[in-house]
C-alpha cells in the first residue's frame, strides 16, 4: 500500500521533468531550424510555440503538485 502511494505521488513529479526535457528538446531543434542552410522560419516558430507550451505545462504541474503535497499535511 505504502508503495502505490509513493509511486502515486512521484508520477507528477515524473511527468513535469519530462515535459521540461521535451521542452528543450523542441527548443533545440527551433534553433536548428533557423541556424540551418536555408532556414525555415516557420517550423523554427513552431517548435518555439510548442516548447514554450511544454515548458509552461511542465511548470503547471509541477506547480499544482507542490500545492497539493502541501495542503495534504
Amino acid at each position: 500500500m505504502a508503495e502505490s502511494r509513493r509511486l502515486r505521488e512521484s508520477v507528477p513529479a515524473a511527468l513535469s521533468i519530462l515535459l521540461a526535457a521535451l521542452s528543450i528538446y523542441f527548443f533545440i531543434n527551433a534553433l536548428r531550424l533557423i541556424t540551418s542552410e536555408q532556414p525555415r522560419v516557420a517550423a523554427s516558430i513552431l517548435a518555439t510555440i510548442i516548447g514554450i507550451t511544454l515548458l509552461s505545462a511542465s511548470v503547471n504541474a509541477l506547480k499544482s503538485w507542490v500545492l497539493a503535497r502541501r495542503c495534504e499535511g
